[in-house]
């Protein structure tokens, strides 16, 4: 059951707890602790020494709670208020050199996965060349240029330029990768399509 006793005037509740302080309360207190253990460790103060600052912010905001309650939450959060001020020493420009270092990393991974597919997609482009070269193409770009194809059919691989375009850009990406396999293409199409440049 609660004790309660009249105080200056004052109902107090003389067994209250910390958690059952509202939550302005506790975060006002919390940070009045982590400046006292900052003040604690730059002048080697003794507990109860660096807790009188807390002490006295607790009656000056007219806040009731048992000193003990106080003292005992305190040192249960030392060990936070130890990092948070470790944390607070790290030069800013090391946490920004950190993100630098993950996002690199991540593009990098990324980066590594998307060649990978390019390569390995190479045995599929060399078909496409394949077709490009060959008598087939001839015979399907004068059959289209004829009007035997549907006017909606998608036609990239029977344009002036379509197909030449993209292996010229296989090619120069290839190169910037460092893959010197992959070769130019020659232009086998005699008087049937010249690539406009």
């Amino acid at each position: 059951m609660s004790k309660h006793r009249m105080v200056d005037g004052r109902l107090l509740q003389m067994n209250k707890s910390y958690g059952q302080l509202k939550q302005k309360q506790k975060e006002k207190i919390s940070e009045w602790m982590y400046q006292a253990y900052r003040k604690q460790t730059e002048d080697s103060l003794s507990d109860e020494e660096a807790l009188q600052f807390v002490f006295d912010r607790i009656e000056e905001a007219k806040i009731w709670i048992p000193d003990y309650e106080i003292v005992n939450h305190y040192r249960a959060k030392k060990s936070q208020f130890r990092k948070r001020l470790a944390g607070e020493n790290v030069p800013q420009h090391i946490y920004a050199m950190e993100s630098i270092l993950d996002r690199a990393t991540q593009k990098m991974d990324v980066l590594e996965k998307k060649i990978e597919e390019y390569q390995a997609f190479q045995s599929e482009i060399q078909k496409l060349e394949a077709y490009y070269t060959s008598q087939q193409w001839k015979d399907d770009y004068a059959m289209d240029e004829a009007g035997i194809f549907p006017e909606k059919l998608k036609r990239g691989v029977l344009s002036q330029d379509g197909i030449w375009n993209l292996l010229e850009r296989n090619r120069e990406l290839s190169q910037r990768l460092g893959n010197s396999e992959v070769q130019g293409h020659d232009d086998d199409h005699g008087s049937t399509y010249t690539p406009e440049k």
